[in-house]
């Protein structure tokens, strides 16, 4: 393919929507550096994908993608309705817990993380896109379980433990909502109260469609 400027704007949105997975409280100039897009068009970049909804700031100043790349995405599992609903409450979970919320989507043994809100407790964890788990689980829909992940980067396996609960099914995905635990540290029993009801939240959102 021609290096024109369409290409080269694919690869900027490209490489800025990964950085954020790597760098998540990155300055402007951090975010682009870290994509290798040269400062000279690298804050063009930036400002143009936030105008599109497809990258935004968490409360952090960290970059995240927007909401425009979260339906997209979304959309790719028939889910684009769930983008728009889960940031407020992942947003409200990780303020009344400090721990970081997610929404994330399993097929089989893999589940793909969605949107995430960082926590105190868990900032200095190393998100991944994609990971497996370690047992196979037995999901109930509605109901709070512990699950141990293990993502694999550069050849190094961490393993990460969640508290998840499942909001929705279709006949290939499972979508879960879930905080990412320290494991140094037992759950807290104000843990699960928050997440059941951060679940029913976006159950009851999805039934008003």
């Amino acid at each position: 393919m021609k290096d024109n400027a369409y290409t080269r704007a694919v690869d900027s949105f490209e490489a800025l929507i990964a950085a954020p997975q790597q760098a998540l409280h990155a300055t402007p100039a951090g975010l682009f550096n870290a994509a290798g897009i040269p400062a000279s068009s690298g804050y063009r970049h930036v400002a143009a994908l936030e105008a599109e909804g497809l990258l935004r700031r968490d409360a952090g100043g960290g970059y995240l993608p927007g909401l425009t790349a979260l339906r997209t995405g979304f959309h790719g599992f028939g889910l684009g309705r769930l983008a728009p609903m889960a940031q407020p409450i992942l947003v409200q979970l990780r303020q009344s817990t400090q721990h970081t919320a997610f929404v994330a989507v399993v097929e089989d043994m893999d589940l793909t993380m969605g949107p995430h809100s960082i926590g105190r407790e868990s900032q200095k964890t190393q998100i991944s896109h994609n990971y497996s788990f370690d047992a196979i689980p037995d999901f109930t829909l509605g109901a709070v379980s512990e699950v141990a992940l293990r993502s694999v980067s550069e050849g190094i396996a961490r393993r990460t433990a969640a508290l998840v609960v499942p909001v929705m099914s279709t006949e290939r995905f499972i979508v879960l909502v879930g905080l990412l635990l320290n494991p140094r540290r037992s759950v807290p029993q104000n843990l699960e109260g928050a997440l059941a009801h951060a679940a029913e939240q976006i159950v009851a959102s999805g039934a008003d469609d």
